[in-house]
């Protein structure tokens, strides 16, 4: 459990380049929308890394997704 575990979130993005889902592995092409896990509020940590889910995964798992490894 980290610190910032409360301050993470999942925001609606549309993809500017390809990405691949952390958790299914499908290709999120440019132009599709997406959700990336960030940090709320004026956080910065630079070892946080931002993961990408496609909106299927987001749809079955929903807030789970934040949790996971």
């Amino acid at each position: 459990m980290s610190k910032y575990d409360s301050l993470k979130v999942l925001k609606k993005t549309k993809a500017r380049i390809d990405h691949i889902c952390e958790n299914c592995a499908r290709l999120i092409a440019a132009g599709e929308s997406y959700y990336s896990l960030e940090l709320s509020g004026r956080v910065h940590y630079p070892g946080f890394h931002r993961k990408a889910f496609c909106g299927e995964c987001h749809g079955k798992f929903g807030e789970e997704l934040l949790n996971m490894k």
